[in-house]
Order: structure tokens, then C-alpha cells, then sequence
């Protein structure tokens, strides 16, 4: 068992909307993710979605509200058709949490 230094984390990597794995546990994956621009409306019928903002401002829209997350924020977005889309908002590092992606073999982490 090692600690994690997120900003080590982050400052591996640059590419954006590219979500890098750095931990799992009891079957979710924990994953750093820098973005930029928007990221387009869509939904997930089988898992919700967790982030939180590590540095910077980020933005959430969903059909009939917005919700601005600043550094040390999180928010839940459920599954079942909770369509949203995100942005960014002068920031550009988060943390996501998720299923881990049963289409794909994880030999390891990204990080």
C-alpha cells in the first residue's frame, strides 16, 4: 500500500477528456481526468458517475439545471437516462469515479 500524490498524478499526463486510472476498489475504478471545452450531451443507463474538482471550476448542465463545482466539490450524477453535458470553467483537473469498464482488460493502471 502506497499513497497516491494526485498532483504527481496529474502532472504525468496532458492529453484531455482522457480519463487516467490511479486506483480501484470493490469494483470502481478511480480515475483523474483533465478537461477542456465541452464534453457532449449523453447519459449512462447502468452506472452512476462521481466527480469531484481537484483544482480549478467545473461545470455539469443537465436538462433543468447547472451545477458549478469549485476545488474540493463533488457531485453524484445518476444513471438512467440523467442526461448531461459537462464543461469547463477556467480549471481543469478532476477526480471521476465509475464502474470498472467491463468492455476492456485492465492489466494495471494507467498511473
Amino acid at each position: 500500500m502506497n499513497k497516491i500524490n494526485l498532483d504527481e498524478k496529474f502532472a504525468a499526463f496532458s492529453e484531455h477528456w482522457r480519463p487516467k486510472i490511479i486506483a480501484a476498489l470493490n469494483g470502481q475504478e478511480i480515475k483523474l481526468v483533465k478537461v477542456q471545452g465541452e464534453f457532449p450531451w449523453h447519459h449512462h443507463e447502468h452506472e452512476d458517475e462521481f466527480f469531484m474538482v481537484w483544482r480549478g471550476r467545473f461545470r455539469v448542465e443537465f436538462r433543468d439545471h447547472v451545477v458549478v463545482l469549485e476545488p474540493g466539490e463533488c457531485v453524484v450524477v445518476p444513471r438512467r437516462g440523467t442526461s448531461h453535458l459537462r464543461r469547463r470553467r477556467g480549471g481543469d483537473f478532476m477526480l471521476r469515479a465509475g464502474r470498472h469498464a467491463q468492455h476492456r482488460q485492465c492489466a494495471g493502471y494507467d498511473l
